[in-house]
């Protein structure tokens, strides 16, 4: 009998040490972290762009003496519970950093309340009732929401060579400076509207020309291992440029800091048509076409002076002899931009397809550009100015030495939480430098283009070319 009753004591004192011992709930959320990636790619998950609260979230795992080498500030994630209606805040289950996670117990040991309800979008984070709590949840900084259908193992935002013509939404549109662009649905159509023409080094309205492009896709990439990256192996695109008279001498409007240009666009417009053929054996690599044909020849044609730039008559350009018109003097020469094309090899290069977050494209290839002078004269009979081909000593400038027939350009972008992007360009001699980086969230940017003749200056090009502008991407 005694021996019953000291052993229902023990089993009684092993029993209350075990009830009375703390649940060790950091080991049961730890769990998290090996969840199979198919059970959790249907939690809500979301990438932080808030710069303020990317500094807070990283000098928290630095604090709690993470690896500094596996931390990354642009590539914070939070995961957190499906809610059961709108207006409720989020339950956070787990915040990365780079390649370290930290679970809901560590998160709620070592993170603020007010860090928390910021993330959650139980607190108001930005205006006048910051770190108030809100009526009906939700998240009003900068984040980025990942699709339930995007697996973990693949990065958040979806593999794109291009940022600002995005192929991973169903409809986008970007304004800037430089081009305006549309997409239509899922059917990769797009519309857009560019001034420059940036293949041969004269950006913005220094080539004295603009442009409307049609492109659509035409053939879909079947490979599963390449698609997410490259949807579509044909990508073609029609359209026509036509001449703008915006640019010349002008001093007293908004964009009086841009140079003058000394270049035009002839008359009549230009056929546009290029494509860009990616190997079906080989997705990453292909062939990229463009040309540019102008519609109408050269000859003399009346115009309207403050439409055309112009530069002095330097090399005694005269009428040619025979013309009736030869009675009149050329007092100035006016350059215009004739055909151009480009035709190249390209490679498409992810640092790792896994994690398609740092992308380049090289291309090499051949590149053509003309422009052709014409000598200005007035009628002073009728009070008409003309333009004319039938002189003497005008130049034509085209292809003639081996570094006016190459094209090379480097292009590099960074796709995390703060996209951006820059790239490098060798054509007509000229270089051509491009960036891109954003200044809120992910909808608004700041592009810079620059260029730069690596041979003598032309009568007219400028030495340096240099436009800064802003950049509205809206995607949905």
């Amino acid at each position: 009998m005694k021996r019953y009753l000291i052993l229902s004591l023990l089993i009684f004192f092993a029993w209350f040490e075990a009830y009375t011992q703390p649940i060790d709930k950091k080991a049961i959320f730890d769990s998290l972290t090996t969840l199979n990636p198919e059970i959790k790619q249907y939690f809500p998950r979301w990438k932080v762009c808030e710069r303020d609260l990317q500094i807070q979230i990283y000098q928290t795992f630095v604090t709690l003496g993470y690896n500094k080498e596996d931390l990354d500030m642009q590539n914070i994630e939070v995961l957190a519970a499906p809610r059961a209606a709108d207006y409720l805040p989020y339950d956070i289950l787990m915040i990365s950093c780079g390649k370290a996670s930290m679970n809901s117990v560590e998160i709620e040991s070592n993170m603020t309340a007010l860090l928390i309800g910021f993330l959650s979008g139980e607190l108001y984070y930005s205006g006048r009732d910051r770190g108030y709590q809100k009526d009906n949840a939700y998240r009003d900084y900068c984040y980025t929401d990942i699709p339930i259908d995007i697996p973990l193992s693949d990065d958040q935002t979806a593999a794109i060579t291009n940022y600002l013509m995005p192929t991973n939404v169903t409809h986008a549109f970007t304004v800037s400076l430089f081009e305006q662009s549309l997409k239509f649905g899922e059917t990769g159509f797009w519309i857009r509207s560019k001034i420059g023409t940036d293949q041969v080094g004269y950006h913005f309205w220094s080539s004295g020309e603009s442009k409307i492009i049609l492109q659509r896709p035409l053939y879909i990439n079947n490979d599963p291992e390449s698609r997410s990256r490259i949807p579509f192996l044909i990508n073609a695109y029609i359209g026509g440029a036509y001449r703008i008279t915006g640019g010349i001498n002008e001093q007293n409007n908004m964009l009086s800091w841009v140079k003058s240009r000394k270049l035009n666009a002839g008359p009549g417009g230009k056929l546009i048509a290029g494509l860009d053929f990616h190997i079906p054996i080989l997705p990453e690599a292909g062939i990229s076409f463009n040309t540019e044909i102008p519609l109408q020849p050269l000859k003399t044609f009346s115009i309207d002076d403050p439409s055309y730039s112009y530069y002095p008559n330097m090399n005694e350009v005269e009428i040619n002899p025979d013309n009736p018109n030869s009675i009149f003097p050329v007092t100035q020469i006016a350059a215009l931009l004739r055909a151009t094309g480009q035709v190249t090899l390209f490679y498409n290069y992810w640092l790792d397809k896994k994690y398609p977050e740092n992308f380049f494209r090289f291309d090499i290839g051949i590149n053509y550009s003309e422009v052709r002078e014409l000598a200005h004269f007035r009628n002073t009979d009728i009070a008409i100015s003309y333009l004319t081909n039938d002189a003497i000593n005008l130049n034509t400038y085209k292809p003639n030495e081996f570094g006016d027939w190459v094209f090379a350009k480097i292009e590099y972008r960074n796709q995390r939480a703060y996209p951006f992007g820059a790239s490098l360009q060798y054509s007509n001699q000229i270089l051509l430098g491009r960036v891109y980086i954003p200044l809120f969230g992910n909808w608004f940017y700041l592009e810079a283009k620059y260029a730069q003749p690596l041979r003598s200056v032309r009568p007219f090009e400028s030495e340096h070319f240099f436009v800064v502008s802003p950049v509205l991407r809206l995607t949905i």
